[in-house]
């Protein structure tokens, strides 16, 4: 059964020589090159593809920190302004008192 594979095989290269000729050898040559080029691309890309996920993980990283920051100094911001606010609040009784105390001076 060896036999007939081989023999097989020889007639399928004769075959491919005939069609070809020797030019079957530089095509198979030209197409081992370009899969080694391909896989070379790949890598690169790969390789590409990592530094950029590196770079754009970064730009999150940093862009999350400034938000934090800002939302930070809003927050304290906010907080002053409300503290001011306590600060200068009347309330409607010691308004109401102080109406009280006027009208009882002016009518004196």
């Amino acid at each position: 059964m060896e036999n007939i594979n081989d023999t097989q095989y020889n007639r399928l290269e004769e075959v491919k020589k005939l069609i070809f000729g020797e030019e079957i050898k530089a095509y198979t040559s030209e197409l081992d090159n370009l899969k080694k080029q391909m896989e070379s691309y790949r890598t690169e890309i790969s390789v590409k593809i990592d530094e950029v996920k590196i770079e754009l993980l970064k730009s999150i990283e940093s862009l999350e920190q400034k938000l934090i920051e800002r939302v930070a100094q809003f927050q304290s911001s906010a907080k002053q302004e409300i503290d001011i606010q306590k600060r200068n609040h009347v309330s409607k009784a010691s308004l109401g008192n102080i109406f009280e105390e006027i009208s009882k001076t002016l009518s004196q």
